[in-house]
């Protein structure tokens, strides 16, 4: 059993190579010959198949993850067992894991991690829906496809290693899944679906980090730490982890379940919220002010009296006004001014005390210096205002001019199908900014070119900027191949997550369960994004569904009357009730209500009874009316009894004279006799029973 390679499991799964080994099995590489594609093949161990405990949980567990549809999980076709050999076929997924991806690349993303978690959380509900608890939730059981979707693997088999006896002091075999353990899950209690809400907080903080939250010398040390210490926070670790990320991780790894998730639901609602916006607080209200909300701000008064430059500053500290002015210096030119001014109040002082006659004179000649000084001071007015207006009106022509200039309106010009670069600098010119607003894939404009702008080309706009979105080429996705899959995972696959249209075509095939994909077409390579697939749908046998009635008590014919009417196939036994009425139908093979397809063969078993009859033979009759002239007469009766073989039943020499002759026959229906006289037919009868 160590070496299953050329082997042939359940005539149909030929075993082509080993591709890995874990503690309790074993995977192969093999193919199924029925629909022609590879699967994984996970062989339990020879030494847990001798348990038959064992393989009764891993059999139920097994069949239960069978049962789980969903994207992302990874598909379990069949379970057998052959020749003490325990296995499961699943869907063969050539990729890597979660854990290879965070070791080739350190910490994802934010929207990254978030979009792979929403996938494993979303398997996570539908199995816990489905009362499946994982129990063994890590990146090595997290598979990333091409397209970089998710898929969950060993649903049902971790629960079985979550046996009793597996407690703290046996984690030889679970090295690698003990720094995934929830607190609960490391004391060895109670474990549901938080525990597992909790093993993905760690996958969580793993991707966003490239670290894990707890590590030790020893399994038992790191368990001690997930029961014991606060994790630091991943935004600690790394700054780019948005805050609605961290808050997410950290709920998810609260140590107490009442505080933690309590569903995978819940934790879907608050990664979509992260995705929507990232700086969001989502796990509680902050109790501070909080950037954004109205607040009350002082306002700066401004006294009318004072100049511009004289405008009062609120002190914040005293709320009393300060004059800016106050903490100016006065400038040279002012300090002259004053000197002259005391110089001119000393010279006044002085003319005081001159002589009445020098007085005078200076008083006669005063008015005509006063003329003189009003008649320069009109003309310097004059030429200031002259001056002052020209270059005021100067200054209002080219405001008015340049306000009219950006008020004038331009008609939009067509820039879709155009080089972007190429336009940036051509409408540069004319003062027309070309923004670049995003990019995007487009089947329909080559790469750098215009996909769409805004506004659109022919509006009239003031605003001389035109908004596009450039064009990155046709978008190239790699094909998933769904063949074996049901059509609502390939859908999910190929139209919901990838972006191709499909189209479908449903064929009767007795072989293929109704509803799953038999072929597609491409089936692999790189196609443009909307591409269309085309997808071979089983439709099962193609026979419709009839639900067997009770023809308990009908009569046979009835009873074949109703089932081929329903298109049945009817087999009729018989069999012998004195209880029951002879002739009627006293079981059927199928009760009643069960779902069958049409040409289904249905068994009916009819009552039917021996039957004795007395029959009397008029000896007269026979010979003409009167007796004949001879000695003896000879008598032979033959009977088919039942549509059976013809056989002697009665045969007798009487005198001619004699008047009658009777015998006994038992039948179930019918018999049909033949009465011989002498060796010469004399007469047919058929006697019901």
């Amino acid at each position: 059993m160590d070496d299953l390679v050329g082997k042939v499991l359940g005539s149909r799964y030929e075993i082509l190579e080993k591709i890995g080994e874990g503690g309790m099995a074993t995977v192969y590489r093999a193919k199924c010959r029925l629909l022609n594609r590879f699967v994984a093949i996970k062989v339990l161990k020879s030494e847990y198949s001798k348990d038959e405990t064992f393989v009764k949980r891993f059999r139920a567990e097994a069949q239960s993850a069978a049962a789980l549809t969903h994207p992302n999980i990874v598909s379990v076709f069949d379970v057998g067992e052959e020749d003490g050999i325990n296995y499961i076929v699943m869907e063969l997924l050539e990729s890597k894991t979660l854990k290879d991806y965070i070791e080739e690349n350190g910490a994802l993303r934010n929207e990254l991690t978030l979009k792979i978690a929403a996938q494993i959380a979303s398997a996570l509900e539908t199995a816990h829906k489905s009362h499946i608890i994982h129990r063994d939730i890590k990146p090595q059981n997290i598979v990333l496809n091409k397209n970089m979707v998710a898929k969950v693997t060993d649903f049902g088999i971790a629960k079985i290693t979550n046996a009793p006896s597996a407690t703290i002091t046996s984690f030889g075999s679970t090295m690698g899944s003990v720094h995934y353990f929830s607190p609960e899950h490391a004391k060895g209690g109670y474990t549901d679906e938080k525990s597992d809400i909790y093993s993905l907080g760690v996958v969580m903080y793993e991707m966003a980090t490239g670290k894990l939250p707890f590590d030790g010398d020893s399994p038992v040390s790191v368990a001690l730490k997930h029961i014991q210490e606060e994790p630091i926070e991943p935004k600690a670790i790394n700054p780019r982890v948005s805050i609605a990320l961290n808050q997410i991780i950290m709920k998810a790894m609260s140590k107490s379940t009442v505080t933690r998730y309590q569903n995978a639901t819940e934790l879907l609602s608050d990664i979509s919220i992260a995705l929507a916006n990232p700086n969001s607080n989502i796990s509680k209200p902050s109790s501070s002010v909080s950037a954004g909300r109205t607040q009350v701000i002082p306002i700066v008064k401004v006294d009318e009296t004072l100049n511009e430059e004289e405008t009062k500053v609120p002190n914040l500290r005293t709320r009393q006004a300060i004059n800016s002015n106050k903490m100016s210096v006065v400038p040279p030119s002012n300090n002259r001014r004053r000197v002259e001014n005391v110089a001119v109040q000393q010279d006044d002082e002085e003319e005081e005390e001159k002589p009445q006659t020098r007085k005078t004179t200076s008083e006669d000649n005063k008015p005509k210096n006063n003329k003189k000084k009003k008649l320069t001071i009109i003309i310097c007015v004059i030429i200031v205002v002259l001056i002052g207006g020209s270059v005021f009106g100067i200054k209002m022509y080219k405001k008015i001019k340049a306000e009219n200039e950006a008020n004038a309106q331009i008609e939009v010009p067509n820039l879709v199908g155009r080089k972007y670069e190429e336009v940036v600098e051509e409408y540069k010119k004319q003062g027309i900014e070309v923004i670049q607003e995003k990019s995007d894939y487009s089947s329909e404009q080559p790469e750098g070119c215009i996909i769409s702008q805004t506004p659109e080309k022919g509006t009239n706009t003031k605003d001389k900027k035109i908004y596009v979105v450039v064009s990155k080429g046709e978008k190239l996705v790699e094909v998933t191949d769904v063949t074996g899959k049901d059509i609502k995972v390939a859908t999910y696959e190929l139209q919901d997550t990838l972006g191709f249209v499909i189209e479908t075509e449903e064929v009767i095939n007795e072989k293929v369960t109704a509803g799953i994909i038999i072929s597609q077409d491409p089936k692999e390579g790189e196609k443009p994004y909307g591409s269309t697939i085309k997808l071979v749908v089983s439709k099962g046998d193609g026979k419709e569904s009839v639900i067997m009635p009770s023809v308990v008590g009908s009569t046979e014919a009835d009873a074949k009357a109703t089932l081929e009417k329903l298109k049945l196939k009817v087999n009729v036994k018989y069999a012998e009730d004195n209880s029951k009425s002879n002739g009627v139908v006293i079981s059927q093979s199928y009760p009643q209500n069960q779902e069958l397809k049409e040409g289904d063969m249905v068994d009916i078993t009819v009552n039917k009874l021996l039957i004795t009859k007395n029959v009397s033979i008029d000896l007269l009759e026979l010979q003409g009316g009167s007796p004949i002239n001879a000695d003896t007469i000879t008598v032979k009766v033959t009977a088919s009894i039942d549509n059976g073989a013809t056989n002697t039943i009665f045969e007798k020499t009487f005198a001619p004279t004699e008047k009658n002759a009777t015998f006994t026959i038992n039948g179930y229906q019918k018999a049909v006799l033949k009465i011989y006289l002498n060796g010469q037919l004399a007469k047919e009868q058929t006697i019901n029973f």
